[in-house]
């Protein structure tokens, strides 16, 4: 995670944080939609208000394959109620990781 144009600190991601780590169940659920089932990162900009809030979503990217796994990532974030950050209206770079599950 990257905060545009200020401190990135810990207690400044910390709202943010705290706000998608709830929904990564959600994410994990896109992972079947995968095409070629690799790992690989799913990144995205979210501007987020100085109250909170639905983030603004821009700039989707990530090289795994399949529409419907990007649009499944895309509306988890779509559906986050962002707490308020730490120095008003933010711009964050925000990254996954998705790995296929280990089995025993």
């Amino acid at each position: 995670m990257h905060i545009g144009g200020g401190p990135n600190d810990a207690a400044t991601k910390e709202p943010i944080k705290l706000s998608v780590e709830p929904h990564f169940d959600a994410f994990r659920k896109c992972y079947p939609l995968v095409e070629g089932k690799g790992a690989g990162d799913f990144g995205i900009d979210l501007k987020i208000g100085k109250d909170g809030g639905k983030a603004k979503l821009s700039e989707p990217r990530t090289a795994m394959k399949g529409a419907a796994f990007k649009d499944c990532v895309v509306k988890v974030f779509e559906g986050i109620e962002f707490r308020k950050p730490k120095g008003g209206a933010t711009v964050v770079s925000y990254s996954l990781r998705f790995t296929p599950a280990s089995t025993p």
